[in-house]
């Protein structure tokens, strides 16, 4: 029911009025950039640029992402899940494959944790956080935020899922954030998620060593596109000087900083 829904919703953007000539791209992309009008913001720098192309982005977790794109439902996915991606390469579900920008993750927790865990890797948390029943909610949901948190699980050698401490909601950033701040309760967030969300929260950074928490996104040009031209034009030029430049305006007029860093290739 939830994929045929989406993909109902998607067949109506595609078929969404547009002048004679236009090409209507559909973007998939991960519920974080969308959410905080990042993706927005470049996609309005590209359209300025090409104006017969006009982009309309569907904010969706990796996992639905890329099943809109293998049913034909989306042009082009922005997704943030290396091993769901590469599957999806490897079925031959992509015809041109670009990483577009990083970010990283924090680790988030309520503020009688704080300083607990300064310096130490993410694995050596998730140890001390099953030894000691700490609360844990997690997304759940096949994203990309989700995927990072459960190879961790899997390098602390853990599987927590029937453990009481660890609520999985199922759900999105925003909703996840509260209902851990509402738990006093540990949470994996993207950085970009958290500055959106942090002044209405209680919860802190818990300061981890950053040194394996990057977070790369990836642009794919589906296979099953019926707007292929199109849609591979906006991932090479998602990596082109001008593209990497939106990418930096979009960082500075929405963050004031560069929190979603360009892709250095050209």
């Amino acid at each position: 029911m939830r994929l045929g829904a989406l993909l109902s919703l998607s067949i109506l953007v595609l078929s969404a009025s547009c002048s004679s000539g236009e090409t209507r791209l559909v973007v998939a992309a991960g519920t974080t950039v969308v959410d905080s009008g990042f993706i927005d913001h470049v996609a309005d720098a590209y359209e300025q640029a090409h104006p017969g192309v006009r982009i309309s982005v569907v904010a969706e977790p990796t996992r639905l992402a890329l099943e809109l794109g293998r049913e034909g439902a989306a042009d082009v996915t922005l997704t943030h899940a290396p091993l769901q991606e590469q599957a999806f390469v490897d079925e031959g579900g992509a015809v041109a494959v670009r990483e577009v920008f990083s970010s990283r993750f924090i680790l988030a927790g309520p503020p009688s944790l704080e300083g607990s865990f300064a310096g130490f890797e993410l694995p050596e948390v998730l140890r001390e956080v099953a030894a000691s029943g700490i609360r844990f909610v997690s997304r759940g949901d096949g994203s990309g935020t989700h995927d990072k948190e459960w190879q961790n699980w899997i390098e602390a050698g853990i599987d927590p899922r029937f453990d009481d401490w660890y609520l999985e909601t199922g759900q999105g950033m925003g909703p996840t954030l509260l209902v851990a701040d509402q738990r006093e309760a540990l949470v994996l967030v993207e950085i970009g998620a958290w500055i959106a969300a942090s002044d209405s929260l209680a919860l802190v950074d818990m300061q981890l060593d950053p040194g394996a928490l990057d977070n790369p996104y990836t642009a794919m040009a589906m296979s099953s596109s019926k707007h292929q031209a199109a849609a591979l034009d906006f991932v090479e030029w998602l990596v082109s000087p001008e593209g990497r430049l939106a990418i930096s305006r979009a960082n500075e007029d929405l963050f004031g900083a560069i929190i979603y860093a360009p892709a250095t290739g050209g």
